[in-house]
């Protein structure tokens, strides 16, 4: 059966399509069972050929609408960049910015489809399975999640371990090197560390927005921006910034002014960038005065690299949380305001990295373990407050 969508255009780097019925029966005609169907920004896709390096992302061919992605393809989705691909069932999955994605095992409705999300974020709305063998499945470093037919969120980020949250229907999540599994139910969550052996399931926060497998670029086409409206303020992006460094989450507001639009909320958020940096440099300079005090030898000198490699990248895996856009007729000029922060589970990624390498000294446990509870206590409040887009 054909279908047929509307194609919504999208200025500059978001780009955005939708296949008829007959084209999308033709890429699976190629026996892939997953294909790319919406693209926004810069999204890569790895297939085990030609001189592309897997640990290197920025060697791998751009992704294509329509692609065939078959098992063991990998796609990954870079700043500011979203894409949604969509198996032979009609199930569909939308990886947002900054994550990885492989396609483990792909067998039909009758069978097993796994993708693995090594990092990132994506929103899934499953088709119910065929047959009593069928199942959709989503591993991460620290967990496996069973899907028979709904509509999930997954977060899996490197050290700090997979979120998972049900809006239909029940998932079955178990810990990795765990036999039981943990049944998450309708409108429920749960949150699986590294090394945890059970998992718990609770309700998702009452407050808590239900994203959906629609591109950034499908949801604001009528607005030609990549960024989500808000009508807010700019002292209330402010006060938005300011609870967010409360909570120990690095961030940065920036402000852009162009005639076109594109070209002000590039300047808004590169501004961001700037601003996120030095709050990123005061929180890891905070951070180290109250861990390494009195720290020498070796340990010291692994801490001072560590800490300016973080410096360094302080600002990868930043993205822009909320966007303020004005436009005055009169001088027929844009103005656009961009709250940019760093996501905090990247943050304990960075510090654990260095930690790992140095020497477990029982005063320096105690001040890890401290350290480690605080930047929880962000992960936590960003994931129940601050969830983004």
């Amino acid at each position: 059966m054909r279908m047929k969508r509307r194609v919504s255009r999208v200025v500059a780097v978001s780009l955005f399509a939708v296949l008829a019925g007959a084209g999308f029966a033709a890429v699976f005609a190629e026996g892939a069972g997953c294909a790319v169907k919406g693209i926004m920004g810069n999204v890569k896709v790895f297939g085990g050929r030609g001189n592309a390096d897997r640990d290197n992302v920025a060697t791998w061919p751009d992704a294509r609408l329509n692609m065939a992605l078959r098992e063991s393809y990998v796609i990954a989705t870079l700043a500011e960049s979203e894409a949604r691909i969509e198996t032979q069932n009609g199930s569909e999955v939308r990886l947002k910015e900054n994550t990885v994605v492989e396609v483990a095992k792909l067998a039909g409705g009758t069978g097993v489809t796994r993708l693995k999300v090594s990092d990132g974020s994506v929103v899934a709305n499953v088709k119910k399975m065929m047959g009593a063998k069928g199942s959709f499945e989503m591993e991460t470093p620290t967990s496996l999640a069973a899907i028979r037919g709904t509509t999930v969120e997954l977060d899996s980020r490197k050290g700090a371990g997979t979120t998972v949250k049900t809006f239909d229907g029940t998932v079955q999540v178990t810990p990795v090197g765990n036999k039981s599994s943990t049944a998450v139910g309708h409108y429920n969550m749960t949150e699986v560390a590294p090394g945890q052996k059970g998992a718990k399931a609770r309700a998702v926060p009452g407050f808590y927005r239900q994203k959906t497998t629609k591109l950034l670029s499908e949801e604001e086409a009528a607005a030609l921006t990549g960024f989500r409206r808000v009508i807010l303020t700019m002292s209330e992006l402010e006060e938005v910034r300011g609870r967010l460094e409360g909570d120990g989450i690095a961030c940065g507001v920036g402000v852009g002014e162009a005639s076109d639009e594109m070209t002000a909320r590039k300047i808004s958020s590169d501004a961001a960038r700037t601003e996120l940096a030095k709050s990123m440099g005061t929180q890891v300079q905070r951070i180290s005065e109250s861990y390494a005090q009195n720290m020498g030898g070796e340990a010291g000198k692994i801490w001072e690299e560590g800490v300016r490699q973080i410096t360094n990248v302080s600002v990868r895996g930043s993205s822009v949380h909320t966007t303020l856009t004005q436009f005055n007729a009169d001088k027929k000029v844009f103005k656009v305001y961009s709250l940019m922060i760093m996501q905090p589970w990247r943050t304990k990624g960075l510090f654990a990295n260095v930690m790992d390498r140095m020497g477990e000294e029982a005063e320096l446990r105690v001040k890890k373990n401290d350290m480690m509870d605080r930047m929880d206590g962000a992960i936590r409040a960003y994931n129940t407050k601050y969830h983004d887009r």
